[in-house]
């Protein structure tokens, strides 16, 4: 049997855990640059207000309804995810965290188990130990299970299919809305007579597997209570993105080195925590839109992309490769608000067949090996960005004159990081 647990609100839940004052409050969260509302809990949205909200217009009406209003705390939100899994590491062997805020929980057809009170005991548990809410969907399949969490949101919490009526729930529900297949399948899904999960589930797996690929084959078979989604292989990844929106124009070359070298260890420390390494790197750099249209002679948008003579997740050199590239592509006399870092053709992380003249080799990937396992260790004990490269000073994150770095996200409600900085650490008195 399979469980999905998705928090509710899990953001805006995250702000409330060390602000107890804000308990049954309407709160909403932001997204970088404090540009629009990401995240609302359940009070927030009886008040009227819907996730994509753009805050520029919604200011006045969050104060004058009394909304908390906070900035994306990723390094919070990121800690308190990776606790709540910890803890559903307690109850099951396997578990597979699809996203920040959901995971996947995979038990045995035990035959005499009662899967609704275990459900309730995780629950249980994460409210007592975590203090968020969160709500349990259980089923045969992973696509049943999602389909359970959006009904157990509104019916208690927990929603297990072997206690509900199939066919009416399959009946109510659009195809669209099911996991897999979304909006863009569901002209195309009317056009052949699907318009609900129950003809979806209906539909012949052979004109499924013509019309949505395998992955829509693999959706009915879920429907039909036939598990084929196995648990997700991340070495499948192929490529890493990272990409902010600066609060501010950059036209310092040296500021968008800086923002660059910081977004490129974001990048490789996430390809080096799934065993990858990159062949391809790739640098993009884009102008804001102009208010008028018409006027494109301040906005600039370029990319360039190098291919590495070996495959690797040797920081130093992917940085060097980028800031090349960087160099490329920049032009002077536009201010830049986007810098995007991309690492492509990713594989497993080992030592293949070198090139034939190539010298040394292998014992260069032993050395770097061994430093990033290193760099790596250091910052997980004492927190990201302890070790970075020389490149990332140029640039000061906050000016003499207590301004911020014209590359760094604008957050003017950021809360504190509670759970992974001493210096914000709640004191109790």
């Amino acid at each position: 049997m399979i469980f999905h647990i998705d928090a509710d609100s899990f953001y805006a839940a995250c702000e409330q855990i060390f602000r107890p004052d804000l308990r049954e409050k309407p709160i909403a969260v932001l997204s970088n640059n404090d540009g629009v509302t990401i995240s609302l809990n359940r009070q927030c949205k009886s008040l009227g207000f819907h996730r994509g909200d753009p805050y520029f217009k919604m200011k006045y009406d969050y104060k004058t309804k009394g909304v908390f209003v906070f900035s994306s705390n990723y390094t919070l939100y990121a800690d308190i995810s990776r606790r709540v899994n910890l803890l559903y590491d307690s109850f099951c062997a396997e578990v597979e965290q699809y996203s920040i805020d959901e995971s996947f929980l995979l038990f045995p057809d035990w035959a005499d188990e009662n899967y609704t009170e275990l459900a309730e005991s995780i629950r249980s548990a994460v409210r007592q130990q975590i203090h968020i809410p969160v709500s349990v969907g259980i089923a045969p399949t992973k696509t049943l299970a999602k389909l359970c969490n959006k009904r157990a949101k509104l019916y208690g919490g927990i929603c297990d299919w072997n206690k509900i009526d199939h066919t009416d729930i399959l009946r109510t529900c659009p195809a669209s809305d099911i996991w897999g297949i979304g909006k863009s399948k569901e002209a195309l899904l009317a056009r052949n007579g699907v318009k609900t999960a129950l003809d979806l589930k209906n539909f012949p797996l052979a004109r499924a597997k013509k019309y949505l690929t395998i992955t829509g084959y693999k959706t009915v078979r879920e429907l039909n209570e036939t598990p084929s989604l196995a648990l997700a292989d991340i070495s499948c990844r192929k490529n890493i993105t990272v990409s902010r929106s600066s609060a501010r124009g950059m036209t310092d070359i040296r500021e968008i080195e800086t923002a660059l070298s910081e977004y490129t260890q974001l990048a490789v420390e996430r390809m080096r925590n799934e065993n990858s390494a990159c062949r391809t790197v790739s640098v993009s750099v884009m102008t804001a839109r102009p208010y008028d249209i018409s006027d494109s002679t301040k906005t600039y948008r370029n990319s360039a992309a190098a291919v590495l003579s070996v495959p690797t997740s040797y920081l130093p050199d992917i940085l060097g490769a980028a800031i090349k590239l960087l160099h490329s592509v920049y032009r002077s006399g536009f201010s830049y608000r986007k810098i995007m870092i991309n690492l492509l053709m990713l594989e497993p992380d080992r030592i293949d067949q070198q090139e034939l003249f190539a010298t040394d080799t292998d014992l260069y990937r032993e050395k770097t090996a061994a430093v990033m396992k290193a760099c790596d260790q250091i910052c997980r004990k004492y927190g990201r960005g302890t070790l970075h490269t020389g490149i990332r000073n140029q640039v000061k994150d906050v000016q003499k004159d207590g301004s911020a770095a014209a590359w760094m996200m604008n957050r003017s409600f950021l809360s504190p990081e509670y759970t992974t900085r001493l210096a914000d650490l709640p004191e109790v008195s």
